[in-house]
C-alpha cells in the first residue's frame, strides 16, 4: 500500500500524501475520499437510529436527553461568551479569522469546564464509596 501512495506522490510531485491533488476528472485519493464519506454517513445514520429507537422506547430518557442537551448548549453559549476572537496568523501564512478564533477558545473552555464536572463527579463517587463502606 505505501508503494502505491510513495507512487501517487512522485507522479505528482509531492512530498506529502496531504499535498495530494483532490480531482474528480483524475481520481489519485478520491475514491478512497468517497468511500470513507460514504461510511462516515452510515455510521452517523445508524447511530442517530439507535438513539432516537432508544428515546422512543423509554419516554422518561427523552427528559434527561433534553436536560443533558440544554446543560451542554449552557456551557457551549458560557464559553462563547468567555472566549475571546483575535485574527491568529498561522504557521502556513493563512490567517485565522477572529471569528474561527472565539469558536477555538469555546471548544477549549467547553472541555475545560466538562474535564472539571467529570474529575468532580469521579471525586465525590469516590468520596461516597468510602463513607459508604
Amino acid at each position: 500500500m505505501s508503494s502505491s501512495i510513495s507512487t501517487l506522490m512522485d507522479q505528482n510531485g509531492v512530498s506529502e500524501a496531504r499535498e495530494l491533488p483532490f480531482d474528480i476528472a483524475e481520481p489519485t485519493v478520491s475514491p478512497l475520499y468517497f468511500l470513507t464519506l460514504i461510511i462516515f454517513v452510515i455510521a452517523i445514520v445508524a447511530t442517530l437510529i439507535a438513539v432516537f429507537s432508544t428515546l422512543a422506547k423509554n419516554p422518561a430518557g427523552l427528559k434527561n436527553a433534553a436536560i443533558g442537551i440544554i446543560a451542554f448548549l449552557i456551557i457551549l453559549g458560557v464559553g462563547y461568551v468567555l472566549a475571546d476572537g483575535v485574527e491568529t496568523p498561522l504557521k502556513d501564512g493563512e490567517v485565522l479569522s477572529a471569528s474561527g478564533s472565539k469558536w477555538v477558545g469555546t471548544g477549549l473552555y467547553a472541555f475545560y469546564v466538562l474535564a472539571a464536572v467529570a474529575v468532580g463527579l469521579m471525586f465525590l463517587s469516590g468520596i461516597k464509596k468510602l463513607i459508604g463502606k
